[in-house]
């Protein structure tokens, strides 16, 4: 995907540092993405989906939930935010790219802070 400019400056930084290199993470990387995005704050999902949201209506998907993504723990009577499950072998690999190194980012950010909080 070229780059493009999206309104939202966390996912252009991200992308535009995702430009250089493999064309896809490896399977390792896939692995870490996995563990990390298990460690994540209610922040980092939130963020997560926001950045897999914003990708996809720059390749112009029109789906509320994007790559065949699924509302899990769904409470219909409050209005609670659902988890949702995605497969990221449905995930363009710049996508991958930048969600592996978002993931990286806040976890290094969650540590920080709960290192100063100590």
């Amino acid at each position: 995907m070229e780059q493009q400019k999206s309104s939202f400056v966390l996912f252009d930084v991200l992308a535009k540092k995702c430009q250089q290199g493999a064309p896809d993470i490896t399977i390792e990387e896939c692995k870490e993405l996995i563990e990390n995005a298990r460690k994540l704050d209610r922040e980092g999902f939130e963020y997560m989906f926001v950045l897999i949201k914003t990708y996809s209506n720059m390749e112009k998907q029109g789906d509320d939930i994007p790559y065949k993504g699924q509302k899990i723990n769904e409470n219909k009577q409050t209005d609670r935010v659902c988890d949702i499950k995605f497969d990221i072998r449905n995930f363009n690999p710049m996508l991958r790219k930048i969600l592996l190194e978002f993931t990286r980012l806040h976890l290094e950010k969650m540590s920080d802070e709960r290192k100063r909080l100590n």
